[in-house]
């Protein structure tokens, strides 16, 4: 009888553990919306006074360049903040450097969640860097505003806390492959592109979009690094292969290379077409050499007249005083429209800073024109941010229209405007 009891005591024992147990992994996975709000019943990051986000994104290694993102959200977030905050807040950006290297960005994302508590990432940089904390983001449900990098599979199906601002790279392909056979009678296309995701992506989407036209010849193939610096036997492949036009995908430093073999070759008669990430920014210029960069063929989602801008001369202003006039570009100036799409995102969300609010809010930009975008929409179904691109030719140290382009997300169509 004895053991019988010890029996029943032992069983109880157990089944009273295993439901500890369960309830414990039950509040630990019952979602994240309990689990990551603060004290005052908004999200983390949030307290009476300060609202704390963060951002993970080079600022030093072979895309150093791309900390110009960071400072064009810092000196809007700083211009901000010295004009009363956003409903009383004041805006803390915490930025670590992940070097371009993904295990990196990994690292500071768990960082910025886990210990920093911040409230949202804003402007993440790189392909291959976003891939690798997809997990983590999609999992938390934190929201990230301004992912720079225009790879389709963190937009099409929608992620429902991701919002892109950087052009979806497979309709920027699209667009240019159709610009180099329509506008400039290409027969033989070459394509270099930069050996990793992002790269891989463009590379793809231009093949997809080349064989609309199955009269037109892929030349070749030409692979490089974005730590490259010797570009001679690049360049050797791609005259060989006699194209009628190159086709770029590349980061700045890359294409500037490239440019300066052409140029040194005499064959700038070749037309050069860069893709956004590589060619927009006016510092190529001093990269390349301005006699060397002209003549380049790019494309940017960001206005090049200053009259379109509707606040170009505070963006000016605030860039050259905050950093140097050198700074001023399309990095800098996509990172201050990041900065603004976050920001008027805050102040449409009133004093409900819960992460469901906060991204039903950014669902309600329809056309927005308030940044050197053509428009900002996010829906429920569309994450892309916009579909207007300028396709530009480098000239005179500066950028000149060739081209305003409109993708029907709807038909797939290119419209030249």
């Amino acid at each position: 009888m004895q053991l019988i009891q010890n029996t029943y005591k032992v069983l109880i024992l157990i089944l009273l553990l295993l439901f500890v147990s369960a309830c414990a992994e039950s509040e630990s996975t019952s979602g994240n919306s309990e689990e990551n709000k603060s004290t005052n019943g908004n999200a983390q990051g949030v307290t009476d006074d300060k609202i704390i986000v963060g951002t993970s994104a080079p600022q030093t290694g072979p895309v150093a360049i791309y900390d110009n993102v960071r400072k064009g959200i810092q000196s809007y977030i700083d211009y901000v903040n010295e004009n009363g905050g956003v409903n009383g807040r004041e805006i803390e950006l915490i930025a670590y450097d992940d070097q371009y290297q993904p295990s990196k960005s990994l690292q500071n994302a768990q960082r910025l969640i886990e210990e920093d508590k911040v409230f949202a990432l804003i402007g993440p940089i790189g392909t291959a860097n976003i891939n690798a904390a997809q997990s983590l983001l999609v999992e938390s449900g934190i929201p990230v505003v301004g992912l720079n990098t225009g790879a389709d599979k963190f937009v099409n199906p929608p992620i429902e806390n991701f919002f892109a601002t950087q052009f979806n790279y497979k309709i920027e392909s699209k667009m240019l492959v159709d610009y180099a056979i329509n506008k400039l009678n290409a027969k033989k296309v070459t394509l270099v592109y930069q050996n990793d995701d992002f790269g891989m992506d463009n590379l793809t989407y231009a093949k997809e979009a080349l064989e609309e036209f199955p009269e037109v010849e892929i030349a070749a193939e030409v692979p490089f690094l974005a730590s490259d610096t010797d570009f001679s036997s690049h360049t050797q492949k791609v005259l060989n292969s006699e194209p009628d036009a190159i086709l770029m995908f590349s980061t700045p430093a890359p294409a500037a290379q490239l440019r300066k073999e052409l140029y040194n070759m005499n064959a700038t008669d070749i037309p050069f077409i860069v893709n956004t990430t590589g060619g927009a920014d006016l510092n190529q210029f001093n990269v390349a050499g301005e006699e060397v960069w002209e003549g380049v063929i790019t494309s940017t989602n960001v206005a090049i007249d200053e009259s379109q801008v509707v606040d170009y001369d505070l963006y000016a202003e605030r860039i050259t005083s905050d950093y140097s006039e050198d700074t001023i570009g399309f990095l800098t100036a996509g990172g201050w429209s990041t900065g603004k799409i976050f920001v008027e995102a805050l102040e449409r969300a009133g004093d409900d800073l819960s992460w469901d609010n906060f991204i039903n809010t950014m669902e309600t930009f329809d056309g927005w024109e308030e940044t050197f975008y053509p428009e900002v929409t996010y829906t429920p179904e569309h994450r892309y941010g916009m579909t207007t691109l300028y396709i530009v030719e480098a000239k005179d140290n500066d950028l000149s229209l060739l081209e305003q382009v409109y993708y029907n997300p709807d038909t797939e169509e290119v419209v030249y405007q």
